[in-house]
């Protein structure tokens, strides 16, 4: 291995502030729960997350999940943020900023219930691969799961010689005094004039050119960790299996709700073809080239444990379930690999209803199934799994678990919504209904925080958001437009602030957040 602490990481840029839900304990043990597998759940489980980043994925879900959580990013800056984060509203979360060497070599772990790696296996070298699957060999209890993604083939195959020239521009021809988004822009431009000049590579590829642009026009930090460390591990999902064989892992389902929904998926020609195939991992390796397939989002169990059906069914009739949005709002339509899908009115509109009824408050599937009469099990659980699927619902964890979770969620909220008021970096709060994260904007806590403090008319949150902003020298954009006068900001922030009252605070209310 190399002896430079950061591996041939790109560690001059630090990663984004954002939130993933597929690291939720609650949402993983759902997509498990779909396809019939038993898994562990308790108020007193251990979890731990690999890689956690900035830290704002593991804090939300050490305070929205009962129980312990350990983590590591060998980042100190990323490592020094999330522990910054969690001593500020208290967590007994144990945050390192070790290497996954110096992880495995710890002998006051716990055996954990899941552990979950977003996205670093391809950022990694083989020999920390080694050390991940060791780790989870010594430290996932029998019946524990883990939640892996990571860039695969054969949907990267076009991309992959480009991002290699990046990552080759960025060690042997960008200035070593330069600042890393001028390093990155350095080698966008460079491999912009490369493709300019019409080499062999840019006529195989269409489109490449406009994938050039895209990447351009991302976030640098997100730019930084996707295309330019050294290492870069991008391989076929068997390859997966395969490397993760020895910690005795089984590959169980996707965290991708959507995945189980195969005319979404799939061509009728495509469907008929898988069905043809016996072999479970064959199956799934052949289906990503049906739907060309570039970041996989896996979960891999140790013992799988399969449900009877009746049992299954008992127990998704028992899964509660909320919306995130208001019902009305919900798309009429999905999208997936094979094209777009209408949601029949007759389903989703009795399903819709029933979860918007008494203020929003959580619904269990049986619930849900009693309200719509007129519909059968098949029909809600593909409904709710489809709206799961497009966001606009998420799983609930147990009303035990919930009560264990609130006071927690609480105290971190208010952490978060205090730093809203000198940035926006971290535009989510923490549920203890789904265990996980919400969407909520920097304006909308700050309106959270006038609430808290007794103000209740969206003026006066406006006024108070616009006193914060206003006095750093910041203003709004409106239609791309930036908002020069006190009087327009408060206008836009008023506007804001009442749709956030009519739309918003019901579904916050129903997640437990207000």
């Amino acid at each position: 291995m190399s002896n430079a602490w950061n591996e041939g990481y790109f560690t001059d840029e630090g990663y984004t502030y954002g939130y993933s839900r597929e690291i939720n304990p609650v949402f993983q043990r759902y997509c498990l729960l779909l396809r019939g597998f038993a898994t562990l759940e308790s108020t007193d489980g251990h979890h731990c997350e690999l890689g956690f980043g900035q830290g704002v994925s593991i804090n939300i879900h050490a305070a929205g999940n009962p129980g312990t959580y350990v983590g590591t990013d060998f980042h100190p800056g990323q490592a020094a943020h999330a522990i910054g984060l969690a001593n500020d509203w208290g967590s007994d979360a144990r945050l390192y900023d070790d290497s996954f060497e110096q992880l495995l070599a710890r002998h006051d772990l716990p055996q954990f219930d899941s552990i979950s790696l977003h996205g670093i296996w391809t950022w990694v070298s083989r020999d920390n691969h080694k050390l991940i699957v060791e780790f989870v060999r010594r430290h996932l209890k029998p019946g524990g799961h883990v939640y892996i993604s990571y860039n695969c083939f054969p949907g990267w195959s076009p991309m992959a010689p480009l991002r290699q020239l990046f990552s080759l521009h960025d060690r042997f021809a960008s200035q070593a005094s330069a600042r890393p988004d001028q390093r990155i822009d350095a080698a966008l431009q460079f491999s912009e004039a490369l493709l300019a000049a019409n080499p062999n590579y840019a006529n195989s590829v269409p489109g490449l050119d406009a994938k050039l642009q895209s990447i351009k026009g991302q976030n640098r930090q997100y730019v930084a960790h996707e295309y330019f460390n050294r290492d870069w591990n991008c391989m076929y999902f068997t390859d997966v299996v395969d490397a993760l064989a020895p910690a005795k892992l089984d590959y169980a389902t996707t965290a991708v709700p959507l995945d189980t929904v195969d005319p979404l998926n799939l061509s009728a020609e495509g469907m008929d073809f898988l069905e043809g195939i016996e072999h479970p991992v064959m199956r799934e390796q052949a289906r990503d080239y049906f739907v060309n397939q570039n970041f996989r989002r896996d979960l891999y169990v140790r013992g799988a444990n399969r449900l009877s059906a009746s049992e299954h069914r008992e127990r998704m009739l028992g899964t509660r379930f909320v919306l995130m949005q208001l019902a009305d709002s919900v798309a009429g339509s999905v999208t997936g690999p094979a094209g777009s899908a209408t949601l029949q009115a007759d389903i989703y509109g009795p399903v819709l209803d029933a979860l918007a009824d008494d203020a929003y408050v959580p619904k269990t599937l049986r619930h849900l199934l009693e309200a719509s009469p007129a519909l059968g099990y098949g029909d809600v659980e593909q409904a709710i799994n489809v709206l799961i699927g497009m966001g606009a619902v998420a799983p609930c964890q147990s009303e035990a678990a919930e009560k264990l979770a609130q006071a927690r969620c609480n105290t971190l909220n208010l952490q978060l919504c205090r730093r809203s008021l000198f940035d926006h970096k971290i535009q989510v709060l923490a549920s203890p209904v789904t265990g996980g994260g919400v969407t909520v904007s920097r304006f909308q806590q700050l309106f959270l925080i006038s609430i808290k403090q007794g103000k209740t008319r969206p003026a006066d949150w406006a006024l108070l958001a616009w006193g914060i902003i206003g006095g750093q020298g910041e203003g709004l954009l409106k239609n791309g437009k930036a908002l020069t006068t006190a009087e327009e900001n408060i206008a836009e922030l008023t506007e804001q602030a009442e749709a956030f009252a009519e739309q918003s605070l019901v579904i916050l209310k129903a997640l437990k957040i207000v």
